[in-house]
């Protein structure tokens, strides 16, 4: 009786185990609107802390690119951890893999940010355009501004 006893201990305590050690993970839908030209390709970067957003792409927790055929597109991210996150958008109309700046450093191609954050001067804040992951999938829609 005890062996059987004890049996039952372990195989509920590795039940246990395995339902609490397993990650959580989530997935977000990113749409694209106000595209104004089909040239080139929308690149995003998701941030999941303020540390480079949104001038740093390299710095990004992901990325996601796509080809731009319509006026709207949709970019997902999936097995995303839950916690807050921002998203900085780049429609790269000559494809060259970054965000082209004018003579003064600001931006010569359309951008976006989640939560269409905006800023009085310089780029928008991290707080002001993030957003929270959790255990559903969340649609984002950024707008892009030229």
């Amino acid at each position: 009786m005890k062996i059987l006893l004890l049996l039952l201990f372990i195989f509920a305590h590795a039940a246990v185990s395995q339902s609490v050690t397993k990650p959580v993970e989530s997935s977000i839908i990113v749409q694209i609107n106000g595209i104004k030209t089909q040239n080139g390709e929308v690149l995003l970067s998701l941030f999941n802390s303020p540390d480079g957003f949104p001038t740093h792409p390299e710095r990004a927790f992901r990325w996601g690119k796509a080809k731009v055929a319509a006026t709207s597109i949709i970019i997902s991210f999936n097995g995303l951890p839950p916690g807050k996150y921002a998203i900085a958008a780049v429609h790269d109309e000559n494809s060259n893999g970054v965000m082209d700046r004018n003579w003064i450093g600001l931006p010569a191609e359309p951008y976006g940010v989640s939560n269409n954050a905006t800023a009085s001067f310089g780029p928008p804040k991290f707080d002001d355009a993030k957003f929270t992951v959790s255990d559903k999938r969340d649609t984002i829609k950024i707008e892009m501004k030229p």
